[in-house]
């Protein structure tokens, strides 16, 4: 018998997880609505076209050999125009993902943890597993804003980075200007960096975002971002991490070599990353707007169905729902819930600590009608449950 080693059973990831028992409901004829996976192609939304033909153009000039490991320069000279630092302060990863692999390898250490907020994206969660790290969090408020308070409180000795995701996934929370100069001063007084996922920084549909950056003051900070969400190209797996600030000069060796040992990121998607920099723009403001109808839909479902709560999502394309009812869980929710064909996460995937409450994250892109029909579904199944 050939088993698995320690190290993969600390892998899960909740958010795909539920779509092989969701097949099953589907092979037996149950027409599913899924609204697990935040990627916008299956339900209608494309890429820019400038950003397609980038690529297309790349193939036939040749762009398909090894690209340089940190990235092509033209794409590192965009990224850091846009995030005002100097090209050899930017890599190129494949996906944000890959990014995220890179910082834990580099940063942490058996027994260190980077602080992450609860909820929190469970990628964040794999990778501090895996790393033999400690899993350390800071609690969010009822508005899924963080918690301050918090936040000084689990800063520790063996904390080696913060995590701020904002907007945030899984809740679509938009940080107050406010909440991240808290963070900024407690980062700085106790000589931590910030790792800024800020894979969502342009899709805002209520207010305006603050990024980490803008106000980073003397705190060292890197930044994470991709075509995958802004550019609606997630099948692109092209991103990058920005490092600004002093002290990163180690890190940026480490990323370095671990860009080396993977060889390079597929060229042609680094020529369509440039163009959606230096290209229009317009795409992003009619995105919002259709994002922004979905959650002013789904507010308005959640608002009429006795058991469900929400604080109402500003950004990204997620929606992080309360249930109450007679579920002992909200993974048992959730999975009871496939039988009406509605397939959503367990809010507990995102939340890997010890709760009364229970949620579930739902994507905000589906057309609305394909919206009010899950939502009628549920609204069906939690009455029933309750009788």
């Amino acid at each position: 018998m050939i088993g698995p080693s320690i190290k993969s059973e600390l892998v899960s990831y909740p958010i795909r997880d539920i779509v092989q028992a969701a097949k099953k409901y589907e092979k037996q004829g149950t027409d599913m609505i899924y609204l697990n996976i935040g990627d916008p192609a299956p339900y209608g939304f494309r890429p820019p076209q400038h950003i397609l033909d980038a690529a297309a153009d790349a193939l036939k000039q040749n762009y398909s050999g090894y690209a340089p490991s940190e990235g092509d320069p033209e794409l590192l000279e965009a990224v850091a125009e846009y995030e005002k630092v100097s090209p050899e302060d930017v890599f190129i990863t494949a996906g944000l993902s890959e990014g995220i692999d890179f910082l834990f390898q580099a940063l942490l250490d058996p027994g260190r943890n980077f602080l992450l907020p609860v909820p929190t994206y469970p990628l964040y969660l794999t990778k501090e597993r895996i790393n033999y790290g400690t899993v350390d969090f800071y609690d969010c408020d009822e508005d899924m804003e963080p918690d301050l308070d918090s936040l000084r409180m689990n800063i520790n000795e063996y904390t080696k980075a913060l995590v701020v995701i904002n907007p945030n996934n899984p809740t679509g929370a938009v940080y107050s200007r406010k909440t991240i100069e808290g963070i900024v001063d407690i980062a700085g007084e106790h000589n931590l960096p910030i790792i800024a996922d800020d894979v969502y920084d342009q899709m805002v549909f209520d207010g305006e975002i603050t990024q980490v950056k803008k106000v980073c003051k003397d705190v060292p900070v890197v930044s994470g971002n991709s075509l995958s969400k802004n550019y609606i190209y997630p099948g692109a797996r092209a991103a990058y991490l920005s490092f600004s600030g002093e002290g990163w000069d180690e890190i940026k060796d480490t990323i370095q070599r671990l860009c080396n040992q993977r060889l390079s990121v597929n060229w042609e998607m680094q020529r369509a990353y440039i163009a959606a920099l230096k290209g229009p723009q317009d795409h992003i403001q009619s995105f919002n707007s259709e994002l922004k109808k979905r959650r002013d839909l789904m507010v308005k479902r959640v608002g009429e169905i006795e058991g469900l709560s929400i604080s109402p999502p500003k950004g990204a394309f997620y929606a992080f729902i309360g249930v109450e009812g007679p579920w002992k869980t909200d993974t048992e929710f959730v999975y009871e819930l496939l039988k009406t064909g509605v397939v959503v996460v367990p809010g507990s995937g995102f939340i890997p600590k010890k709760t009364d409450k229970k949620y579930f994250r739902m994507v905000l892109l589906p057309q609305l009608n394909q919206i009010d029909d899950a939502f009628n579904r549920i609204e069906k199944f939690m009455k029933e449950a309750s009788q």
